[in-house]
């Protein structure tokens, strides 16, 4: 999934609506520079009663997922406009926030959504790996369960606007998905949430720490190595503050890597500026060092590159260093 060369955090809040800006101002205090790799949005749709907030509950607390629903965000984003026009104002507000915050931990979005084209609108915004399920139960069975008595409330007229009785609920053909919720035998909810569990596969990867002052060919070597073994790959930035030796701010660095990396299976993510690498045992991991790198990579030195030798860097990353007015493109 291609990335935009900037992300100025600054610049989306301001395009939200103030309650939503809060909470995402809120989530990032508590998980500050993230980007944990992998992370999955996974919304769930449904009638009121199908089973939804149960379902996506259930898995949060299996996988170690943040759950978005009419509960979890009404003291800060109620929508008290249930017209069609209002629902679907709501449900993508509540989708941009879902996606930014799928930037440091996975997210389960459980709310009805009751229209396609509104569904299909979601799927736009969030990101590609995204995922619709359906939550399927039929109307009767949700109207069995109602404890709160919101069913009958509709059906007298007290409620108006309410899915499934005075508004409809369109198939969901966009679904990726579709839970049976309606209690038959291999239904349980533990049943539903083990056909969601390979969404949550966190396959290992590969670090490759370093300063990356400026990214260039021989980093790129090293790199492309780990990809062709089909490895995922952390490029770990580490976070030294910017000097004669390290021009490049980490912000800098960060974006060179993604933007030359956008399409393929690697993340940079920021790290403390390590001074070495200690471990006791050996755990599921190994610490090795590249010992069949070609003469003359080896010989390509990020120094030289700082010195004007920029026919060590690839397109992308001079791309990068033109775009942003570090090099004039000479």
């Amino acid at each position: 999934m291609k990335r935009p060369m900037r992300n100025d955090s600054n610049e989306t809040e301001k395009q939200l609506n103030p309650p939503v800006a809060m909470i995402y101002t809120t989530y990032l205090r508590q998980y500050p520079e993230g980007d944990i790799m992998g992370n999955r949005i996974v919304w769930f749709t449904g009638l009121s009663g199908a089973g939804k907030t149960t379902i996506a509950m259930a898995a949060a607390d299996r996988f170690g997922c943040e759950v978005l629903d009419g509960d979890t965000i009404r003291d800060f984003f109620a929508n008290r406009d249930f017209s069609r026009e209002g629902r679907e104002r709501h449900l993508l507000g509540i989708a941009k926030m879902a996606k930014m915050m799928s930037k440091h931990t996975d997210v389960l979005c459980s709310f009805i959504t009751p229209y396609e084209d509104v569904r299909e609108k979601i799927l736009e915004i969030l990101p590609d790996d995204a995922v619709m399920v359906h939550v399927s139960t039929s109307l009767e069975v949700c109207e069995d369960r109602d404890v709160k008595g919101l069913y009958a409330r509709a059906r007298t007229g007290e409620i108006a606007n309410f899915t499934g009785i005075s508004d409809p609920f369109d198939e969901p053909k966009c679904a990726h998905i579709t839970l049976d919720s309606s209690g038959a035998e291999g239904a349980s909810v533990d049943d539903m949430v083990d056909q969601l569990a390979h969404l949550f596969e966190k396959p290992k990867a590969v670090l490759l720490p370093g300063r990356w002052q400026p990214l260039h060919v021989g980093h790129e070597w090293l790199i492309q190595r780990e990809l062709d073994q089909g490895k995922r790959v952390v490029v770990g930035i580490r976070d030294t503050p910017v000097s004669e030796s390290d021009p490049f701010s980490t912000d800098v660095r960060k974006r060179m890597i993604e933007h030359r990396y956008a399409d393929e299976d690697v993340e940079a993510w920021v790290m403390p500026d390590i001074e070495a690498i200690s471990y006791g045992r050996k755990v599921g991991y190994e610490v090795r060092e590249a010992d069949d790198i070609p003469p003359e990579i080896f010989a390509v030195s990020a120094t030289g590159v700082r010195g004007g030798n920029k026919a060590n860097v690839s397109e992308r990353v001079m791309e990068f260093m033109i775009a942003e007015g570090i090099w004039d493109g000479e």
